[in-house]
């Protein structure tokens, strides 16, 4: 039961990070909604109808244990990118819609519809995720949540990672298909060598506590794209404050910007 509490309270905190940014930049237009509802369902899908399919044919085809901490190194790298090119490549999806291409190219910025993906892609990957623990490790899954709190924060993290990758595959939209595949093809890379953290752990060739090191820091350098964004939004300076003071002071008077008003003023006869 422990598992569900602290699923629900990393999506609560996912939307309660990521909700406000996201009407922030985007308002209420319709294209990033929707990339967010389709993305919510990618990360079961794709784990439930590739993941665990090809995975599983891998281990009996190069006859190794299912047990991740017993895998050779060489597995180890096919399994990730495994991971990378499949996770990378149905977080596309969205793409795939004109409309979604289509905002992108207006705003000039990946940035929101990068974060839009990501945030649904983690979300729904919360409920993926603790559903296998509950499968695999129902000792674990049935702990506490207050003792979950691993499992909460990685979660969470992960929203920035995931829309982090996924800016980094949309931003070539902006400069043509050729350059939009190799984009793609370096957010699959990415994946893969971020999930390379977890798996070593996994197969416990690092400490938890350095997996930690490690993880929080990449969330942090994951937020650039997004931050830069954000202030790009926002005035940036005094005079911008100032300028839009003026427009709002001046528009029931003259309908006209300040120095055309002023230039309108004749002297006193």
């Amino acid at each position: 039961m422990g598992i569900w509490i602290a699923a629900l309270i990393a999506t609560g905190l996912g939307i309660l990070i990521g909700g406000p940014l996201l009407r922030a930049w985007i308002g209420r237009d319709r294209r990033y909604y929707l990339a967010l509802a389709i993305s919510l369902f990618l990360s079961p899908a794709i784990n439930l109808g590739v993941k665990k399919p090809v995975l599983g044919f891998m281990i009996r085809r190069f006859v190794v244990s299912a047990k991740t901490p017993e895998w050779p190194w060489w597995f180890g790298i096919l399994a990730l990118l495994l991971v990378g090119v499949s996770e990378e490549g149905i977080k596309l999806a969205p793409a795939l819609l004109p409309s979604v291409r289509q905002s992108v190219r207006q705003l000039g910025s990946a940035a929101p519809m990068a974060f839009a993906i990501g945030l649904g892609f983690a979300l729904g990957e919360i409920w993926y995720v603790a559903y296998r623990i509950a499968i695999t490790d129902p000792a674990s899954a049935s702990l506490p949540f207050y003792l979950l709190g691993g499992f909460t924060s990685e979660r969470v993290g992960t929203v920035v990672v995931h829309s982090f990758l996924a800016f980094l595959a949309l931003r070539g939209l902006l400069l043509g298909w050729p350059r939009f595949l190799l984009a793609a093809a370096s957010a699959m890379l990415a994946h893969a060598l971020i999930d390379a953290i977890p798996m070593l752990f996994q197969m416990k060739l690092v400490t938890a506590d350095l997996a930690v090191l490690v993880f929080i820091p990449l969330v942090l350098l994951c937020t650039i794209p997004f931050c830069m964004y954000g202030r790009k939004q926002a005035p940036t300076s005094t005079s911008d404050l100032l300028a839009g003071a003026s427009r709002v002071l001046y528009v029931n008077d003259s309908q006209e910007p300040p120095a055309a008003a002023l230039r309108n003023i004749k002297p006193d006869d």
